[in-house]
């Protein structure tokens, strides 16, 4: 089943970076933590990252993921 996206505002270069840091960040902060996401969730903060798809969208994702892997 097909889940509608919102449309993404297209995003600066600079907006870009700023969002790829920011990823980086927290999953280095992950890494620090001794956690490593799975291939499926680097998938959806990449998309993010890349600015695919909003903050909510990602957390919506990443939620509805992690129900599948209890």
């Amino acid at each position: 089943m097909a889940v509608e996206t919102a449309p993404v505002k297209a995003l600066s270069p600079v907006e870009l970076d700023d969002r790829r840091l920011a990823v980086e960040s927290a999953v280095g902060s992950m890494r620090i933590e001794g956690l490593e996401p799975d291939e499926t969730s680097t998938q959806i903060i990449s998309r993010y990252a890349n600015g695919e798809i909003e903050l909510a969208e990602m957390n919506r994702l990443l939620d509805d993921y992690s129900r599948t892997i209890r």
